[in-house]
């Protein structure tokens, strides 16, 4: 039985899916060969079916990191009730919980390892899955290890360490939104070995993009114009806490139907939000920062709405992924205010290492190595005065360089004479520019995208490194041009907003979960 066939059986019989894609079907080969693969497609593409059908056919188990508790718990149940055998590792678990997990990862064979790269790296959980000796590791939103942003783990960075710990297995990245650079910078830290990649178009056909450009004054207006007349249910996104709960606020008072999520919120308010916004049967409007929505896997989203603008288009494109996973049409509307911009670079400068944090560590590493003693990262940071998580990532650039190491107790030596750990330093101060002019250059590229006046997906898939791609024919800036109103919210769609529903034709699924 050839490779592409028994994927294609295991597909339809364990998964319900009737026909692959083909881009599923060359990542599916490639694994299953022992290749390491680079998968970038848009969300609800049924990325996750690409490691779970090899994962049925492979003998030993299969380990997926996910930056998501969250995410995994959705994946956990999705896979039980199609009978895969998965077992998920995390910190939330409780020692019951925990332990039968442990023991069944501990009798191998064909088993999905959902798991965080912090637990990989865990003392207690990391050498039973060395000794499973995985078949594959796959990187569920690979992405992560790229991006500096407020939600960045620096335990990406070291993913190619652990890969090597646990016998370096083939590896398979999945991303939604990578640009060229992106895609070469995940190969490289992956270790990926001459990778099959795979690309797709950063553009789903049923979604309408437009955006509307305003002033801060204007912006609330035309935000409520279009929250009435579009159909729900839809998400609302905005860059700051303080604006969601303003607009929450303003939704709730006017009777609009509607629930909040932020970072800031309690864990069980935020998880409650979420059920509600869930269930099929509500069709509410769900305002929220970028901190919702990673594995949201609700197929009915009849529209996104930015009512700030995004940190960068890979940011936009990944939420506006979730929209119409139906395949029916969904709207997908950014609210363009050129100020919105400097509350993102206000955010970015807070969660970016920044010149003066490598200084202090450098400085606070030097004078423990002076009196030679060995720091955690904890204590480390603290010491020099700088924020853990942007310690730890800042760590990782020293441990990449040679500079520093840390032993199986997470405590940091520095592992060269002091002046040459100096000037290798130094060094990194050129990466962090680096690091901050491409996070301006993102900035730049949202408003390039929203003043363009050519198609939206046009100068979308071009960004993500399609040549020549086609006109969509639906976006606003397409609309204009054949003489048809440019704006979100058609008459037809008003009368829903109020209760009555639309009929659109069934999607077809042939391409597996959507994600």
């Amino acid at each position: 039985m050839s490779l592409l066939h028994a994927c294609r059986q295991m597909a339809r019989r364990r998964f319900g899916i009737e026909r692959l894609r083909p881009e599923q079907e060359s990542a599916m080969s490639a694994v299953i060969e022992g290749r390491d693969v680079l998968v970038a497609l848009p969300t609800g593409f049924g990325k996750s079916l690409i490691y779970q059908v090899p994962a049925m056919i492979l003998e030993r188990p299969t380990v997926v990191i996910s930056p998501l508790i969250a995410l995994m718990a959705d994946q956990e149940r999705a896979l039980k009730s199609r009978g895969v055998p998965v077992v998920a590792l995390h910190s939330a678990l409780r020692q019951a919980e925990r332990r039968a997990a442990l023991d069944k990862l501990q009798d191998g064979g064909r088993l999905v390892v959902l798991t965080t790269p912090e637990t990989l790296e865990s003392s207690a959980a990391a050498s039973l899955i060395e000794s499973a000796r995985p078949a594959l590791l796959c990187v569920d939103e690979a992405h992560c290890i790229t991006e500096w942003g407020h939600d960045f783990r620096p335990s990406y960075l070291r993913l190619s360490s652990a890969r090597e710990r646990l016998g370096n297995p083939p590896a398979l990245a999945l991303t939604a939104t990578a640009t060229p650079r992106v895609r070469e910078d995940i190969a490289e830290r992956l270790n990926l070995r001459d990778p099959v990649v795979i690309v797709g178009p950063a553009y789903r056909e049923n979604l309408r993009l437009s955006v509307n450009i305003v002033t801060d004054a204007e912006k609330s207006r035309a935000a409520g114009r279009l929250i009435r007349a579009l159909r729900r249910p839809g998400i609302v996104y905005c860059a700051t806490t303080t604006a969601v709960d303003q607009l929450a606020g303003v939704l709730k008072r006017v009777r609009i139907p509607a629930v909040k999520y932020h970072g800031r919120m309690l864990a069980g308010d935020r998880a409650t939000a979420q059920q509600q916004y869930m269930r099929p049967s509500r069709r509410l409007i769900m305002v929220a920062t970028s901190a919702f929505g990673m594995g949201i896997d609700k197929p009915n989203i009849r529209y996104i709405l930015h009512y700030q603008s995004p940190g960068s288009l890979e940011q936009y494109v990944q939420e506006v992924g979730r929209a119409g996973r139906d395949g029916r049409p969904a709207h997908c509307i950014l609210l363009f205010d050129a100020a919105d911009l400097e509350i993102q670079e206000r955010l970015q400068a807070l969660s970016r290492p920044a010149v003066r944090h490598l200084e202090r560590l450098g400085d606070a590493l030097t004078a423990w190595a002076a009196e030679q003693r060995t720091p955690t990262a904890a204590a480390l940071a603290y010491s020099a005065g700088v924020p853990l998580r942007i310690g730890e990532a800042l760590l990782s650039d020293l441990e990449e360089a040679g500079l520093v190491e840390r032993d199986q107790e997470g405590h940091v030596s520095v592992e060269v004479a002091l002046d040459t750990f100096r000037d290798g330093a130094r060094d990194l101060v050129a990466k962090l520019k680096t690091f901050r002019f491409e996070g301006e250059r993102r900035l730049r590229t949202i408003a390039e995208y929203a003043r363009s006046g050519e198609c939206r997906s046009v100068f979308l898939r071009r960004y993500f490194g399609e040549q020549d791609p086609p006109r969509c024919g639906t976006c606003d800036r397409c609309r204009a041009g054949l003489g048809l109103p440019a704006r979100a919210g058609p008459p037809r769609e008003r009368s829903s907003a109020r209760g009555r529903r639309t009929h659109n034709r069934p999607a077809r699924r042939t391409a597996g979960p959507r994600r």
